[in-house]
């Protein structure tokens, strides 16, 4: 059976990272699915795995998984590693970061908008689970979340965001690189700045 043909986002680069800037429908809704943000995850943290292993780690079964890696892979989200055949070809992530542009046509907005609410749900996902099992983790003292509400300007906001991506681009190119020290584990970094809906922009007395 031929394989379906490839379609490659745009990749670009930011600050240093190569990013695939995510607009078209098609390229938005093959990320709009659950189980394939679990594959891509379990991709990044555990290195290539077969459809088969995936399946065995997220209780589904290799048909499953294997449909949503050729998915995946069609997208240029992940690609067939070295060794295997067949059915026992493992897959691995493809290390480009995904920026989602929600700008545009009303079925290009309408796509942006289910894979955000897809990436929320996984994102609460992460903080229940840490809430769950984060107090007896060996990394509990160097774990941390905390929340704040700040005054600033737009332009301050702006700059804010600039300074914590500062921050994170080295980690994330080393990530990206396979050259993290020994001893490195996978860290969730969930980063919202969000002007608050319906608040005064003038500074009032306490």
């Amino acid at each position: 059976m031929a394989r379906p043909p490839q379609i490659r986002p745009e990749i670009g680069d930011e600050r240093g990272l190569p990013v695939r800037r995510l607009r078209d429908p098609e390229h938005l809704r093959a990320l709009a699915h659950p189980r394939r943000m679990e594959i891509i995850d379990l991709l990044i943290a555990d290195g290539p795995m077969t459809a088969s292993q995936c399946a065995a780690r997220l209780g589904d079964s290799p048909a499953s998984c294997s449909y949503h890696l050729r998915q995946l892979a069609r997208f240029g989200f992940v690609e067939e590693a070295a060794g295997g055949q067949g059915r026992n070809r493992p897959w691995r992530w493809v290390p480009v970061g995904n920026q989602i542009e929600s700008a545009g046509s009303p079925a290009e907005r309408s796509a942006a908008e289910a894979l955000g609410a897809v990436i929320e749900g996984r994102n609460i996902d992460r903080i229940r689970r840490y809430a769950r099992h984060g107090a007896t983790d060996p990394w509990r003292e160097a774990g941390q979340t905390s929340d704040w509400a700040i005054r600033v300007t737009e332009e301050e906001l702006v700059e804010l965001g600039e300074a914590i991506s500062a921050l994170l681009i080295p980690l994330q190119r080393r990530t990206f690189d396979g050259d993290a020290p020994a001893g490195a584990r996978l860290v969730d970094v969930l980063t919202y700045l969000m002007p608050r809906a319906g608040a005064s922009g003038d500074q009032t007395d306490a």
